[in-house]
């Protein structure tokens, strides 16, 4: 689940047509070689896992911001581990800051999120990869919430990670439900492409989509990059917004920056039996 505005801050909109053929070329011109993958700096998710007693931590600051406000998780702690080849636990939880035109930046501990990843079929580099990532969100301070700066209403993202590779294409791809208890329902969606430059370099591309209750449909294109100083150290950068529309709620710019720590290491399935 990604940091969001609340509802005041940011409505959402759809697809402009030109974001689409930009990723439709991203696709067309992927090489073969190339690994299908979301998660940071990207909204949308995959179905890899860390890898057996593997720790994956990511320590970003994520910006959003909209003509009627910015929103800050900085720090968000981001920690995931891996129990086998096809499980993946997470644990993550921002530091909150909501700076709007109306009224002095605010700041307070963000809501927490925590989850399990099955991935039930496939692996990296297999042709199919398919998953589920059900995420429960949940208030961890009151306060907070008073403030408006987090939903006080816990939720349940139940997604669905499915990966194909045919001949020069491979796609990610994320669908799921969100269950909000005393609230609206929505629905969230994605796809993305990686392209891989050697072993230490990955540009991405992504189109995300998602609804929350009644508001319009929320969509957003982002590009990023991941660059290895290590096996154990990566950098994690993207950018993006949203697309059509021209309500001063709507997201304008999302930019990721963080750093991820591999523990032990990096975690290669081509060097590991699945």
């Amino acid at each position: 689940m990604r940091a969001t505005l609340p509802s005041d801050l940011m409505r959402p909109s759809r697809w402009r047509p030109a974001a689409l053929c930009l990723l439709a070329m991203t696709l067309l011109v992927a090489p073969a070689s190339a690994f299908a993958q979301g998660g940071p700096p990207l909204i949308t998710d995959d179905p890899d896992t860390p890898g057996p007693g593997h720790w994956e931590i990511n320590i970003p600051m994520i910006l959003e911001s909209s003509a009627d406000g910015r929103h800050f998780d900085a720090p968000l702690a981001d920690i995931n581990y891996g129990v086998g080849t096809r499980i993946q636990l997470k644990f993550e939880i921002p530091w909150v800051t909501v700076d709007s035109r109306e009224q002095p930046a605010q700041t307070g501990i963000g809501n927490n999120v925590s989850g399990v990843k099955w991935r039930f079929l496939g692996g990296e580099g297999e042709r199919f990869a398919w998953s589920i990532y059900p995420q429960l969100e949940v208030n961890t301070s009151a306060s907070t919430a008073a403030k408006g700066l987090v939903d006080q209403h816990a939720q349940l993202f139940f997604p669905t990670e499915f990966t194909v590779r045919i001949g020069r294409f491979e796609i990610n791809t994320e669908v799921g439900r969100m269950f909000v208890h005393d609230g609206k329902d929505g629905w969230a969606a994605g796809v993305t492409t990686e392209i891989e430059i050697g072993r230490r370099l990955e540009l991405l591309g992504e189109l995300h989509t998602e609804r929350n209750g009644d508001l319009p449909v929320d969509d957003i294109v982002n590009i990023g990059a991941r660059t290895g100083l290590s096996d154990k150290l990566w950098l994690l950068g993207g950018i993006g917004t949203g697309v059509n529309g021209g309500s001063p709620e709507r997201l304008r710019l999302r930019i990721y920056v963080g750093i991820q720590f591999n523990l032990p290491k990096q975690y290669r399935a081509d060097a590991a039996p699945q």
